[in-house]
């Protein structure tokens, strides 16, 4: 499974407002609503599931990066966005180190194997130190989206 498959273009978020993990969330989920890729109405509710899965243990795994995660039946396929912080925002990682890059996945509830294959996509990426790296140094959206492809083999 690449990033580009899931990941929304649209949706990439290259300076986040928010400075606190749920208004992360909810910026990062608002922002696949404004890519039309989840319904207004749905909103609310993704938040909660994704801040209930928050409460099982921090998706801020560490090295400046969180990937939170939640199945919904807002969505017919895996969808996922980025957002970077420049400050970095207090996620409760592993660490204790501040997140600067998030990786949000949302999957139907039907997709157990397909939603682990991208989780383990994205967990292979990022323990590469040069593309975290990149990716918060990246020339905005399409810089960021330079390295997805790059990091998929996709020729650029």
């Amino acid at each position: 499974m690449k990033l580009t498959d899931f990941i929304v273009e649209d949706a990439i978020i290259t300076e986040l407002i928010a400075t606190e993990k749920e208004s992360v969330i909810r910026e990062m989920v608002c922002s696949l609503r404004d890519a039309k890729k989840i319904n207004n109405k749905d909103v609310e509710n993704v938040v909660k599931s994704l801040m209930k899965r928050e409460e099982l243990g921090s998706t801020g795994i560490g090295k400046g990066v969180a990937v939170p995660h939640t199945k919904h039946d807002s969505t017919g396929k895996i969808i996922g966005t980025i957002a970077r912080s420049k400050n970095g925002v207090d996620f409760n990682a592993l660490d204790g180190e501040p997140v600067y890059l998030f990786f949000l996945l949302l999957s139907p509830n039907d997709s157990a194997g397909s939603h682990l294959a991208a989780l383990e996509r994205i967990s292979t990426v990022i323990r590469d130190s040069d593309f975290r790296r990149f990716m918060r140094e990246a020339n905005g959206r399409e810089g960021m989206i330079e390295i997805l492809r790059e990091v998929d083999g996709i020729q650029v």
